[in-house]
């Protein structure tokens, strides 16, 4: 059993005030040095893993310590970055606190930072030791944190579960209450079996990506205006301009992209979110993207509420028309 010589705790200190005594019960024996890093996307930067870095290295941390990343996706996407890379990688284990954190960032191996305001465009793909999940957290997010995280349920309904989707899409509403723990264990699930067929993303895990090809070039060209979006309203805005395009080609039926459509709409405040996308800086940010081809768009479509095929490609004029 693998034993720490020191622990270094990547903490979100909004977190640490509610649970002070949380990270007790983990290795209780052993002294935990704790960063505390203000969970903002601005904070996923070369330099604040530079920052952490030279803490880790001036505490004298080393292959056999353990980092423990604390706090929602943007402390999993950073630390497991930091821990990866930190003396070519050292252990480190997640404990997510946010529905997003749970059921996306914290799990798969993804680890990464922002570029310039392009969303992970620097990273590492490298499995937590373990991940920790405690319900208890969700009953502290704030509504927007929650509606954050629910953008990706929504996603992972859309892509595996057809009866998950029919389970939310009457919902007026969404409120901590609503969460079933089953929604949770079911997106678990089914990431880590996705993930365990591609680790690297080269083939079938592209169907996680899902309303992230131009999720996250909305959210990049929003980062730095007045009014940035989180990243769940963000992935949710793309699915409905991916399931438009998903219609488009033929894939998606006229009446499922509708549907999709109203039902996001309705969850989100949609109207707003969509009125405040300028499609052609967005357009410029999907020329970022990871699994571009030969200065193609690449994005995952659907073939019908339930199911989805990954690597289709777009030209920048298909998605200018929103």
């Amino acid at each position: 059993m693998f034993t720490p010589n020191k622990i270094a705790v990547i903490a979100d200190p909004k977190v640490e005030q509610l649970f002070p005594h949380y990270l007790d019960s983990i290795y209780p024996k052993i002294p935990k040095i704790i960063f505390r890093i203000d969970a903002q996307e601005q904070n996923k930067s070369i330099e604040q893993a530079a920052f952490l870095w030279q803490q880790l290295l001036d505490h004298q941390l080393d292959k056999q310590s353990l980092i423990i990343n604390w706090g929602g996706g943007i402390i999993s996407d950073l630390g497991g970055f930091v821990a990866s890379t930190f003396k070519r990688g050292i252990p480190f284990i997640n404990v997510p606190t946010s529905l997003l954190g749970m059921i996306d960032a914290a799990i798969g191996g993804k680890n990464g930072i922002n570029l310039n305001q392009v969303k992970n465009s620097v990273g590492t793909i490298n499995k937590a030791k373990d991940v920790i999940i405690d319900f208890r957290f969700l009953e502290t997010l704030p509504q927007e944190q929650l509606l954050n995280g629910f953008g990706e349920l929504v996603k992972y309904a859309l892509i595996g579960s057809k009866s998950l989707w029919n389970e939310i899409k009457n919902m007026q509403s969404i409120h901590f209450q609503d969460i079933k723990k089953e929604w949770i264990d079911f997106c678990i699930d089914f990431k880590k079996e996705v993930v365990d067929r591609d680790l690297y993303d080269l083939s079938t895990r592209r169907i996680l990506n899902f309303g992230h090809t131009l999720g996250h070039a909305i959210e990049s060209s929003l980062m730095s205006t007045e009014k940035p979006i989180l990243h769940g309203y963000a992935v949710a805005m793309g699915c409905v301009a991916e399931a438009n395009l998903s219609w488009q080609h033929g894939f998606l039926s006229e009446a499922e992209y509708c549907e999709i459509k109203n039902v996001i709409f309705r969850l989100f405040d949609g109207e707003s979110l969509w009125k405040a996308i300028h499609w052609a800086t967005t357009v410029k940010f999907c020329q970022y993207d990871k699994k571009n081809e030969s200065g193609r768009i690449n994005i995952t479509m659907l073939e019908g509420i339930g199911k989805a095929t990954p690597n289709h490609f777009v030209d920048a004029a298909e998605i200018k028309f929103f």
